[in-house]
């Protein structure tokens, strides 16, 4: 399949009237995946390589995702036949807190459609190397916070004890005032030595796993294997 209509497969166009007088302007996004049409997924830990912007040529549309090209190195392959040490791979995002291309590693789900290859969208989370050699998450992989003066409700697997290697700095306590050091990070995963802000707590690989598939319709439907127990 050509870029072009791997591009125009993932993408959904919607056309939204500006007025009688002018032209219908098509917004473009990516479509998730329905599990009739999916094509192959690979699950791994990447380790960044490079991230550069996509150009999509429209005329009279608004590209509502933020288009990147993605290579990452294989860190640690979960599932899959691996189609090489390295992946390049397309990633749509929109309004994300942390965007695919500032973590060093992240565990990806990519689809492959063809020789063409695509991140499933917004599957994917920043984790870091552990001393048993493999990786986790700092911190719970999904939560909901109403307001700032809420703790943060934690969902998802359970928060375990981690030992990060090398340990995880998430921050310079001496830029805070008092109570941002004791309001900035939640103490269930952070804890303050010093002037290091640390991560101790967070979810495994193993966990995150299926964890993502049992609540991705595309991922439970083609990745029952990965999905592990009922919860």
């Amino acid at each position: 399949m050509s870029r072009p209509r791997f591009l125009a497969a993932l993408l959904l166009s919607v056309l939204a009237p500006l007025s009688a007088a002018q032209d219908e302007m098509r917004i473009l996004m990516q479509r998730s995946s329905e599990p009739p049409d999916a094509g192959e997924f690979f699950v791994f830990v990447g380790e960044y390589v490079d991230y550069q912007p996509l150009k999509i040529d429209c005329d009279n549309c608004w590209v509502f995702d933020t288009w990147h090209t993605a290579r990452y190195r294989v860190a640690e392959w979960i599932h899959g036949v691996p189609p090489g040490p390295e992946l390049t791979f397309d990633v749509a995002e929109h309004s994300v807190i942390v965007p695919f291309g500032h973590s060093r590693y992240a565990l990806a789900f990519v689809e492959r459609h063809g020789d063409e290859l695509a991140l499933v969208k917004y599957q994917q989370v920043p984790v870091y190397p552990t001393a048993d050699g493999s990786f986790a998450s700092c911190g719970p992989l999904w939560g909901d916070r109403d307001s700032t003066t809420q703790p943060q409700e934690i969902n998802g697997p359970a928060l375990r004890d981690i030992e990060f290697s090398p340990q995880l700095v998430v921050d310079d306590a001496g830029r805070l005032s008092e109570y941002g050091r004791n309001n900035a990070y939640d103490p269930r995963w952070h804890e303050v030595i010093g002037n290091e802000v640390l991560c101790r707590r967070g979810v495994p690989v193993a966990e995150l796993v299926p964890a993502i598939v049992r609540e991705t319709d595309v991922l439970s439907a083609a990745l029952p294997e990965l999905a592990g127990p009922d919860q």
